[in-house]
Formats: C-alpha cells, structure tokens, sequence
C-alpha cells in the first residue's frame, strides 16, 4: 500500500447549489425603501445643501425661507432633484426585482403603485400637469428598474 500523494488536491464531490428562492415580500418592502426612503434623504440633503450655498452666497435667514418656500418647479435645483428621485425610483425597482426572485415585474409593479401614489400626494404644491407626468415619471422608472432586475436575475445561474 503506498502512502498518499501530499501534493494532489483532495478529493470531494462537488455540485451547483440550486438557486435560492428570493422573497417577493421582502422585495417590495426593500424596494419601497430604497426608492421613498432613498428620494426623501437625497432631497433633504439636497436643498440643505442648497441652503448653506444660499447662505455663503450673502443671503440671511429669511431669504434663504423663501427661496426654498418658493422655489421654481423648473429651476435647476427643481430638475436635478426630480434627476435624483427618478433615479432612486428605478434603483427601487431594481433591488425589488432582485430580491424577490420571482415574479418581479408583478411585485416592482405593486412597488411603483404606491411610489406613484405617494408622488401624487407629496406634489401638491406643483402645477397638476407637472405633478401627473412626474408621478408617470415615477411608475415608469420602477416597472424599468423592475425588468431590468428580472433580466439580471435570469442571467444569473
């Protein structure tokens, strides 16, 4: 009998470990997250931003007030933060769909109902025009974020 080779590998039975399933609850609940959640810091970081720039630019108090109160829903800072909540909707989608593993675009759907309806409701200050093709906005970058997702999930072995 000869003693064992110290320089071959060992040997073990190996095999694909089947996928494991996802949550399509915990997708929707991270989705909303990320995407509500998500929107809601990015604005307030934002306009705080926004804010101190007021601020160093010589305004007072009062001034800076007023300028966020009455800001112009196509002004810069206006569309760069409609740019970011667009883009934590879709992320929102994505993280569902990625999560949940299983039918996706039903739960990014349900996700992109109630960010759409929570968009209607926050943009009450904006023109209704403004306010409806924002919250289109909204329920089309989920649905996206959603297929996308689903799509990276079937690649995936």
């Amino acid at each position: 009998m000869s003693a064992p080779d110290p320089y071959r590998p060992p040997q073990a039975a190996l095999a694909d470990q089947d996928r494991p399933r996802g949550s399509p609850v915990k997708g929707m609940i991270f989705g909303l997250l990320v995407d509500i959640g998500g929107s809601t810091i990015a604005a307030f970081l934002l306009f705080f931003t926004w804010a101190i720039w007021l601020g160093a630019s010589g305004l007072d108090a009062e001034a800076i007030t007023q300028a966020i109160a009455e800001n112009d829903p196509m002004s810069g800072i206006s569309l760069i933060s409609y740019t970011v909540g667009a883009a934590f909707s879709w992320l929102g989608g994505y993280v569902c769909a990625r999560v949940a593993r299983e039918t996706e675009l039903k739960c990014a759907a349900v996700v992109a109902t109630i960010s759409g309806a929570v968009a209607l409701a926050m943009g009450t200050e904006l023109p209704l025009p403004l306010n409806l093709l924002l919250t289109a906005l909204t329920v089309a970058t989920v649905i996206l974020g959603g297929w996308m997702g689903a799509q990276r999930n079937a690649r995936q072995p």
